[in-house]
């Protein structure tokens, strides 16, 4: 608690009826305070003079309650610095008991208690081999700063308040809407664009406005934890589309009656890092218009491929209005900008952006206008070629160092895109115990989420991210990774 609070914390308690001194009273409030850690170890408290101005009562008093709390050891005063709260080793007054904690438990609803045990992501943001992260070294913060500081004052005070359109920021619709058409050949106007606070809230949206509960989405099976978790948390049905070389197959995947989403991502299947090629793609699009579906178009990593230009979006090719296009910014720049986009038919821009408005109160706009003139000035397009020739090289590297280190003992996904690779193995150990042994050795392997059983990779498949990771540290990482991909009983490498 910051030491402004103290007087917060001490006016709410103070009794001025006169039955108990003033001195006891604050010397209590404050002992307690420290005992159950709402004022915690090392936490500065206003002066005695500051504190006795602000409520009102004699410097004397607040002296004497605090001379009495550094002798019995909760403060701690040193001269010229001020007084501090002392360490203690006591536990928490107060605190509820193991028997308390699982009655609270209990009351949580259905929806609630399945939220805890939907899967969640990794906590680690960066290292070998951390799936799904930037290098947010080298962003340009220099640049982003500059920017955000240039929307940041009272010339222009209603970007201090929520969005006026629930769709985001005008211009940085605008530069979103331009930037997808010539990069994604997306085709869409800005009204279309709707600026999220990420690919989970966008999820979200398109859950409540486009299937009821007890819907099913179909989702690729196996995909990103983010898609089932959201979806399910929404009161959807989760349901396993088929996933071949090609993709995505929904002539293969069972879709019942009550499937009104579909979920794919074309250009770099996650996480095994199947592009869908053009036939697939018509015929993905052909189908969900015979079942009446909407899909949802995850382009999660799109800037980043590194042998050529990409197929263009499915909802470039979509004539039927049926695609939503999800994108976000937090792979291009870094993860915790938590920006991203919705590209949703046109019929639907008004509905999704006063959804938008009424579930969330979209604010960020001075992030979202420093982004717009990161994107019209040229940045955004700039990072994204340095970082493109970086990460190909971090790409090639891995591939370099895990095929001369494990040879035949692994198959890599073959795409050349994206921030991670899909490494498939024959182990006598499971994929889980694989992933806590690289643990011990501070590697950090993404294992693949199933919505169904897929024998051909549970139990041999993990996923293995080099976008933060420095380029220096791949071939030390893969080294240690391969002794532990060797004791969990991987067969031994082909010659060279």
């Amino acid at each position: 608690m910051r030491a402004v609070l103290l007087t917060d914390l001490l006016s709410q308690a103070l009794s001025r009826s006169g039955e108990e001194p003033m001195q006891r009273q604050i010397y209590q409030v404050v002992r307690r305070a420290v005992l159950d850690h709402t004022l915690v170890a090392g936490q500065k408290l206003p002066s005695s003079r500051a504190l006795a101005q602000d409520l009102g009562i004699s410097r004397i008093t607040v002296s004497l309650a605090y001379d009495r709390l550094i002798a019995e050891n909760y403060l701690n005063a040193s001269s010229g610095s001020g007084t501090f709260v002392a360490p203690t080793s006591v536990r928490p007054l107060g605190g509820a008991s193991e028997a308390s904690h699982a009655r609270h438990t209990m009351a949580l609803s259905q929806r609630g208690r399945m939220l805890e045990d939907l899967p969640g992501g990794l906590s680690q943001s960066s290292g070998a081999f951390v799936p799904g992260v930037a290098d947010a070294s080298m962003f340009p913060f220099h640049l982003w700063r500059r920017l955000v500081s240039r929307h940041i004052g009272k010339g222009d005070l209603s970007l201090s308040g929520y969005a006026a359109d629930g769709g985001g920021f005008a211009p940085l619709r605008a530069a979103v809407a331009s930037y997808l058409k010539i990069s994604r050949s997306v085709a869409c106007e800005p009204e279309q664009v709707i600026i999220t606070s990420g690919t989970h809230q966008s999820i979200d949206l398109c859950a409540r406005l486009l299937a009821d509960p007890g819907d099913m989405a179909l989702v690729e099976n196996p995909c990103h934890w983010a898609f089932p978790t959201v979806l399910a948390s929404a009161g959807l049905s989760i349901g396993a589309g088929t996933v071949d070389e090609h993709g995505l197959s929904l002539e293969a995947s069972h879709a019942p009656r009550h499937t009104r989403l579909v979920v794919t991502s074309p250009s770099h299947h996650y996480p095994t890092g199947v592009v869908m090629p053009l036939a697939r793609r018509l015929e993905l699009l052909q189908s969900a218009r015979s079942r009446n579906l909407w899909v949802m178009e995850d382009d999660y990593d799109s800037e980043f491929r590194y042998d050529g230009a990409p197929l263009p979006s499915l909802q470039g090719l979509d004539s039927d209005a049926r695609v939503i296009y999800v994108g976000t910014f937090s792979k291009a720049m870094f993860a915790g900008v938590r920006l991203g986009y919705l590209v949703v038919p046109a019929h639907l821009a008004q509905t999704f952006a006063m959804a938008s408005a009424k579930l969330y109160r979209p604010g960020q706009l001075h992030a979202q206008a420093a982004l717009a003139d990161f994107i019209d000035e040229g940045h955004f397009s700039q990072h994204i070629r340095r970082m493109r020739l970086e990460y190909a090289e971090r790409q090639n590297t891995l591939r370099a160092c895990l095929t001369r280190r494990l040879g035949g003992a692994i198959s890599l996904s073959e795409a050349r895109a994206g921030l991670h690779l899909f490494m498939r193995m024959d182990l006598k150990t499971g994929t889980g115990a694989l992933v806590e042994a690289a643990r011990a050795k501070h590697i950090v392997l993404g294992a693949p989420r199933f919505v169904a059983a897929r024998p051909d990779l549970e139990d041999r498949s993990v996923v293995l991210g080099f976008g933060g990771v420095p380029l220096a540290e791949i071939a030390p990482g893969v080294e240690r990774l391969a002794r532990v991909v060797e004791q969990c009983g991987a067969k031994k490498r082909a010659p060279a």
